[in-house]
């Protein structure tokens, strides 16, 4: 009885520590996050609305004026640029778009080692913060091909960063597109979160280009990812004024305040 009794025992406690393993393990953020990454000239305090600072690392800050773009660079002076601009308490990107994995086999290779080596320098430089790659070009729209390194370089990050931005006002096409990038991150790596980025804005080269998108719109958009992903990280460029008069941040704030609802 006693041997019985000490196996049970042994056995709640390892589950109890896989548990504990799990849910502090990097990327396993608790309920539906909505980080902030809007650059936007006036924008107002989100923090007091619940939405949580983020950081985008550009690769013009690892490179500056593209010099020696693509080599790796000094291990010391990178973790010194990840640390100084990982303060806030969100997520660092690393938006790095010149290394593609949707290039040719040989080149997609030889991207992927050299941002799962910045990425484990990013980690080293920053323990426990939740790193990932910016999706264009990296862990997104993946062509077949490439999906094996791919996988790779997913071993290397804590989720996946997807943007799914608007292109026009078919809202079964933006869905489509959610669907997708949640069907790629979970055959990447099923067991790592993935949040959307999105844009207030339509996107550049649109018909409707920079043109902030309708409260309405907007909040599908809010719904629809809620469904399909983890969280959502808000970007903006800074060479745009902060606008709301399509009431896209009303309904932004409306949605999560309905999020700090269920939590109670």
């Amino acid at each position: 009885m006693k041997s019985i009794l000490a196996i049970l025992v042994l056995t709640v406690a390892a589950l109890w520590g896989a548990g504990a393993a799990l849910s502090g393990a990097p990327g396993a953020e608790k309920g539906f996050p909505i980080y902030d990454n809007m650059s936007y000239r006036g924008k107002p305090d989100t923090a007091k609305d619940g939405l949580i600072a983020a950081t985008i690392l550009y690769e013009d800050k690892i490179w500056p004026n593209k010099q020696q773009l693509g080599a790796s660079p000094n291990r010391e002076t990178f973790q010194a640029l990840v640390k100084a601009e990982a303060s806030n308490p969100g997520p660092l990107v690393i938006d790095i778009e010149s290394m593609s994995l949707r290039a040719s086999p040989e080149s997609a290779r030889h991207n992927m080692e050299t941002l799962a080596k910045l990425a484990d320098w990013a980690h080293e430089a920053v323990p426990g913060k939740v790193i990932g790659y910016y999706g264009t070009n990296t862990l997104s729209n993946v062509p077949a091909v490439n999906r094996t390194v791919a996988r790779e370089l997913a071993d290397h990050v804590d989720a996946f960063f997807t943007p799914i931005y608007t292109f026009d006002d078919s809202r079964a096409s933006w869905e489509r597109r959610a669907q997708a990038a949640q069907a790629e991150a979970h055959e990447l790596d099923p067991k790592k979160p993935v949040y959307f980025f999105l844009w207030p804005q339509y996107h550049v080269g649109s018909g409707k280009a920079l043109r902030y998108v309708a409260a309405e719109y907007w909040k599908f958009q809010l719904e629809t990812a809620r469904h399909y992903s983890n969280g959502i990280v808000l970007w903006g460029p800074s060479q745009y004024v902060w606008d709301d008069k399509t009431g896209w941040w009303a309904a932004t704030k409306q949605f999560a305040a309905s999020l700090h609802a269920e939590k109670k």
